[in-house]
């Protein structure tokens, strides 16, 4: 267990450490994320290659996902609802904002494009990805590192913005909890079970974590679930915000901070800025934390 976390933290915390970068050189770390991000699904898509009945897992794989997915957004929407109760009105100063569904699909069909194409490479070369997607994910990790650097939060700001704080955690606890109630119907570990649904939004991350440590079919299935969790919440954030902003922000998990924070900025105002950025924050600091913990 404490090998697989240092493997995952060791680039994560290097990354950090560095100095800050400027906004050129940020800007090709972002470029470089955003690559790194299509070769390991690329690669994940390879090792869906290797396994045998490759259709009749698939069928099966898209049952689980459908039940995965519901069965979290569910326990994390009764939670986080249950959260805006608490925290009514709580610095909403924007508005409804309209969402680009042509660009967010088509951002959507290319990552899943790149593991189908994997896939169907796979088939016709077998190859053995898995040392590949490991130093890639070892390299996205730095990078991921250099970002969260950059984000300019102290451990001070984390936790003294309370909301962001219980954002984070309702939505980790919740998602715990449905995976391990889910994990005899998976016929999975309860640690596994937790583990798999542990991505919170991050799904190149979640994808080939889960891939390694139980196998291809449920590295997808946790890609599938946490690329959804990214398209679900780009509706409820202008639809919800004005409502129960802790359910807009938390239900983006760990996107909070960097690939939904524009809608959340759009739709809930300047005031929901540093919250979203500390919910977003800390779990994609837990996120890896967790799957080094949980997939042993």
């Amino acid at each position: 267990m404490f090998a697989s976390l240092a493997v995952i933290l060791l680039p994560l915390l290097l990354g950090y450490l560095l100095p800050p970068f400027k906004d050129k050189p940020l800007a090709w770390v972002g470029r470089g994320v955003t690559w790194l991000v299509y070769v390991i699904l690329f690669f994940m898509g390879m090792g869906l290659a290797g396994i045998d009945n490759l259709a009749s897992a698939l069928a099966r794989m898209a049952g689980t996902t459908a039940l995965v997915f519901g069965a979290v957004t569910a326990a994390n929407g009764l939670a986080l609802w249950l959260l805006s109760k608490a925290f009514h009105d709580h610095g909403r100063q924007g508005e409804r904002q309209p969402i680009r569904w042509g660009q967010v699909l088509k951002d959507s069909g290319i990552l899943v494009g790149t593991v189908i194409t994997g896939t169907l490479v796979g088939l016709v070369l077998p190859l053995n990805a898995h040392a590949f997607s490991e130093g890639a994910l070892a390299l996205l990790l730095l990078l991921i590192g250099i970002q969260l650097r950059a984000a300019g939060m102290t451990l001070r700001q984390l936790f003294l913005n309370r909301l962001g704080l219980f954002i984070a955690l309702t939505l980790m606890l919740s998602t715990l909890a449905m995976g391990a109630l889910l994990a005899p119907w998976l016929g999975l570990p309860v640690n596994h079970g937790m583990g798999l649904v542990s991505g919170f939004g991050w799904y190149s991350l979640s994808g080939i974590l889960v891939s390694d440590a139980l196998g291809p079919l449920w590295g997808a299935t946790s890609f599938f679930v946490d690329l959804f969790r990214e398209l679900v919440a780009l509706a409820l954030i202008p639809t919800l915000m004005q409502r129960a902003m802790p359910l807009a922000i938390g239900y983006a998990g760990a996107t909070a901070m960097d690939f939904s924070l524009p809608v959340i900025q759009k739709s809930g105002g300047p005031a929901c800025v540093p919250v979203a950025i500390v919910s977003g924050f800390l779990l994609s600091l837990a996120t890896p934390v967790l799957m080094a913990i949980l997939l042993v």
